[in-house]
Formats: structure tokens, sequence, C-alpha cells
């Protein structure tokens, strides 16, 4: 391909700057650090405005430290009003990005028409802790100081996420609660250092809050949920995990004084029959709950679930003492008349009894779950299960599910006579790791589900190509489908890629071929060219080499945004050179991670057409 077929490439990102070593820095430092902390107190106690105070500790390491000593009381009087029309902002730094420096230079970046709304931090959890002594001089993490900074230059904070921030204590807290009134939303993770001061201030100072998830606090006692019980009256969302002195009274404490709660998560604790009791009796407004690898709840605890008349969700997860009597109890006219999602997980005391009363009871039920349920169902059970919702269900879910009994070396040839001839709203089929379901089961999700939009069928070695291409042709005429995921699934070749990019055509967003080891060139050089529309496409770990990708570029996929070539060992240079010579395509994500042929210098030639390069 000349030249004179190049599309205009993408905007050539900008390099950043060599990072310097450390006896640089040292021979650069401002000599203003050299400076009294009283001297320097009173220097910048004369600006007003939180951002200019946030531009000078971005460029001072001891004013950094020093601002979070400093109280509003002590600044001057003088604000700075920003215009009535400001563009509201969201941030997320993750990983070594994650520090306070980082929350300084990002409270520059506020000018007068922007404001940070969201914020969520993700630091990774260190292998061993390291003693408050050697933490106390360096800003290489989040620490209060950085929370400092941010609750003083981002008063209209909404919401503010804190996973694995070990160093971040009450006064981080504290900051937010003092200037922040407006959060509405409050996550923390693995929070080491905050105590029942720090959350007690933030129920105080922050009336508005309407979500609050805490996972793993060891030091959160009762005394924050009674606080934010009285305090957060517009709560609607609570979650807590992994809490060891939370007890039922604090629980106790959200569920009976909340009015506004809709959302119940808890994880990882122990629960008692009293607090499923009241969820019951008390909050008709619970709309949405969820226990995980709960215990200490008996059969009787559980059997209240079902008379909680506004529950719309429910999940349950490897919960200990929850058995087929919890729900086969149940009263036939009120008992989850309005359910419309069940999420099952790892709960292998359940039989099929369970199964059937719930999808019956259940009856606007649209999104079922079951998820590691080997041995645990029968094939038999999920049948009548599907026939009894077959009219509402719009998603099916079954992953890593083993189902026993006559049906499930059903073939593709032979009729579902056993399954329900229609599911007209069934919209989105998944299936992962599941035994007992092959070809059949997949024929009749393209007989009876005309509507079905999404279809993911990973890791399936029962499904074959034969199985697949039926499938399309049950849909034919019907065809809404816009994406597929057969990652994993070692039997299928190019004659499923042939079918479903015959049969999908320019509907198709989204392929998944992810370990797909018998898909060829034959079957990837068609895809571009029969799917034009393609945002996402997953080749990795596929038998394909260069010609494939030549052919895939010259398809000109103007939509595709993401593109993986993991683990495919046959492409070399000629694959960067064909992408090199269309500027990269529109991709923002290539992953060439695992393919050996590939030299770094050709590499760094695509990468300032593409946003993120994975190799």
């Amino acid at each position: 391909m000349g030249d004179s077929h190049r599309r205009p490439g993408k905007r050539r990102k900008i390099g950043s700057p060599a990072k310097e070593s450390r006896d640089d820095r040292a021979l650069c430092q401002d000599l203003i650090d050299d400076l009294p902390d009283e001297c320097l107190l009173l220097i910048f106690s004369l600006l007003p405005a939180p951002r200019d105070r946030c531009r000078c500790a971005a460029v001072s390491r001891k004013w950094l430290a020093l601002q979070a000593s400093m109280r509003r009381s002590e600044f001057g009087a003088n604000a700075v009003l920003l215009p009535e029309a400001r563009q509201e902002m969201s941030r997320c730094i993750k990983g070594s990005e994650a520090n306070d420096w980082r929350l300084a230079a990002m409270a520059i970046g506020i000018d007068a028409c922007e404001v940070l709304t969201h914020l969520s931090v993700m630091e990774t959890l260190p292998s061993c802790p390291l003693p408050p002594l050697q933490h106390a001089g360096n800003h290489r993490h989040i620490s209060d100081v950085g929370l400092f900074v941010i609750a003083q230059a981002c008063t209209d904070l909404r919401s503010l996420a804190l996973h694995n921030c070990i160093k971040v204590s009450d006064r981080g807290l504290a900051a937010i609660a003092q200037n922040c009134s407006a959060l509405k939303n409050l996550e923390l993770t693995n929070a080491f250092s905050v105590t029942d001061r720090g959350l007690m201030l933030i129920a105080s100072g922050c009336p508005n809050l309407a979500s609050l998830r805490l996972t793993a606090c060891p030091s959160v006692t009762d005394r924050s949920l009674v606080a934010f019980s009285r305090h957060s009256t517009l709560l609607n969302s609570f979650a807590v995990a992994q809490c060891p002195l939370i007890t039922d009274h604090g629980i106790l404490s959200i569920v009976v004084l909340q009015t506004k709660l809709e959302t119940l998560k808890i994880s990882s604790m122990k629960l008692g029959d009293k607090v499923v009791q009241a969820i019951a009796c008390h909050r008709k407004e619970i709309k949405l709950l969820s226990l995980e690898k709960v215990w200490g709840s008996s059969v009787i605890g559980y059997s209240w679930i079902a008379e909680a008349s506004g529950l719309r969700a429910l999940s349950l997860d490897a919960c200990e003492g929850l058995t087929d009597g919890c729900f086969v109890r149940a009263s036939p006219s009120i008992s989850f008349a309005g359910l419309t999602k069940v999420s099952l997980k790892s709960c292998p005391s359940l039989t099929d009894l369970s199964l059937l009363a719930l999808t019956k009871l259940a009856v606007k039920l649209e999104n079922l779950h079951l998820e590691n349920f080997r041995g645990v169902f029968s094939y038999r059970g999920l049948v009548f299960a599907l026939e009894n919702c077959s009219h509402t269900l719009k998603e099916l879910n079954l992953v890593n599910c083993g189902f026993y009994g006559h049906g499930t070396e059903q073939q593709e040839g032979e009729p579902c006579f056993l399954l329900p001839q229609r599911c007209p709203a069934l919209q989105t089929v998944k299936l992962e790791e599941c035994e007992g379901l092959g070809d059949g089961f997949v024929v009749w999700v393209g007989q009876a589900c005309k509507s079905v939009a999404d279809v993911s069928f990973v890791r399936m070695g029962s499904i074959t190509d034969r199985g697949i291409t039926s499938f399309l042709k049950q849909l034919k005429g019907w065809n809404e489908i816009t994406r597929v995921d057969l990652s994993g699934c070692t039997r299928l070749g190019d004659r499923s890629v042939w079918a479903v990019t015959r049969e999908c055509k320019g509907r198709l967003r989204s392929l998944a071929l992810k370990g797909c080891g018998r898909v060829t060139d034959r079957g990837a050089s068609v895809i571009t060219r029969r799917c034009g529309r393609l945002v996402e496409l997953d080749l990795g770990g596929c038998n394909i080499g260069d010609e494939a990708v030549e052919k895939l570029v010259e398809g000109d996929p103007s939509d595709l945004e993401s593109l993986s070539l993991a683990g495919c060992a046959e492409i070399t240079d000629r694959t960067l050179q064909a992408l090199d010579e269309y500027g990269g395509l529109c991709l923002n994500r290539l992953n060439l991670t695992g393919c050996p042929r590939l030299s770094r210098s050709r590499i760094h030639l695509i990468k300032p057409y593409i946003d993120e390069v994975e190799y």
C-alpha cells in the first residue's frame, strides 16, 4: 500500500519528561523550603483562593505538608466566586499514580470553569506494611495531606472512593467532613487507619450522604453506623463487608431508622435472624438485598426474606444455613411477587425445589443468574424453571454449572421438546463452563428466543461448529444480535466465524474469539469485510498470522476501537506495518502481549496512533 492511501493519523501524544534522579531533585530544591514553618504559614495564608494555595503546594513539598495543619479560619476572608456554568469532572487514579503529588496537581487543574465532583483512588496494597515513621516524610501514597488539599480545592465533591489507602486516617476524613458538605457517596476499602471518630465526623458534616460502602475497616464499630442512622437521613444505599467489630446492633440501626434505604449489601459478616426479620418487617422500601458469605442465620431467618414485599432484586452467595425450606415454605400469594432479578451462587444445600419455587413465585422475573452449582440442579429442574418464567425472562446467566439427568446428552439434531417453545423477551444468554448443555440447548435459544441480542458461550467445550451454525439459521430473518462471545470454545473453528459474520453482518458490534485455536486466517480474514461496524474484536490465542490482520485492516473498520491479538504467536512485524500504513485505524486499545515475533522498535512506531498499547 502506497503513501497515497494512508489515512490521516491521530495526533501524536507528547512524551512525558524524563524522571530526574534523587540527586538532581535534591540540587534543584527550592530555597523557599528552607524558611521556618511560621514564615511559610504567614506567606501562604495571604492567598484566599484554595486553587492558588494548591498551585503553590505542587511546587513546594514543605508547603504541601504544612497546608494540612492550617484551619480554614487562618486564610483570608476573600472568596473567589465561580461562574454558574461549570463543567463537572470525574477523576480516577490507580497504582503508582495514586499519591499526594497527583492530588495536588489535580487540584491545580481545576479552573474557574471546572469543578471536581467524583474522585476515585485505588492504591496497591504493600506486601508488608511499613512502620508509620517510615511513611512520615514522603508523599508517594495518598495520605491525609492529599485529602486535605482536595477537600480545600474541591468543596463541591460529591463522590469519594478510597481503595487500599492505608495512610488515610481520621484527620483526612475530618477535612472532607469540614469542607465537602455536599458529599453524597463514600466508599472505603482496606481503611486500616480509619476509626469511628472520622466516620462520625462525616455523618454529622455531610448530611446529604446517600450511599455508604465500608469494606475491610477493622477499627470501625457500631458507633459509626448509629451516627449515620441519626444524621444521614437521605441514605438509600448501604454496603458493609469484612468489618469484624460491626454487629447486628449497628446494622439494625441502619435498617430500622433509615426510611429511604433501598439497597442493602452485607458480605463476610455474622448476621442474625433479627436483622433479616427487620429487613422484611420494617423496611418495605428495600429494593435490592445482597447477602454474600454471611453466617449466623437459620432457616427461620432466611424465610423472612420472602416477606419483603418491596424486594426487586435478590442475591444470595455462599450463605451458611440456606436450604430449600427458606423458599418452599413461602406464601404463594405475596412472597417474591415483585421480584425481577434473582442471583444464586455457591449454595450447595439447595435443590431443584428451591429453583422451582423461586421461578414460580416470582411472576415478574426478568433476570436469572445461577453460578457454581455443579451436580446441584438437574436438567429437568432447569427446564421447568425456564418454563415458569418463559414469558418474562430477559436475561439468563449460567456460570460454572453442571446439570445432571435426562436431556444433558441431547444433540443438535434431537428435538428440544422439554424446553419452553417460546421465550419472547429473552435478550441476553450467557453460558460459561456449563456441563450438560451442548448444541441442543444452543439451538433451542435460536428457536425460542427471537429477541436475543447478546450471546455469550464461554469455555463451552460441548458446543461445536454445527451447533453455532444451526443456532444462527434458526434466527434467520429475526437476527438482532449485536454481541457474540465464543471465548475458550476449543471445538469451534472457521465455520462458526463464517456463520456469525454472514448472519449478523453490520449489526455486530462486539466479537470475542479468545482462545479459539481452530480459528485460522481463512475465518478471521472475512470479519471486518462483513461486519463493518465492529467496535471490539478479540482474536487472542487464535491460530492466525499476518495475512489475517492485513485482511482485517483492508476491510477499513472505521468504528473499531479495541483489538486484541494477545497470544497470536505467528504474527510478525508485517502486522504492525499494516496497522502503521492505516494510521493505527481508529483504535484506542491494542493488545499485543504474548507475541514473541514482534519487535519493540516496530511497536513504538505505532504507539503515537493508539492510546493504549499492551505488549
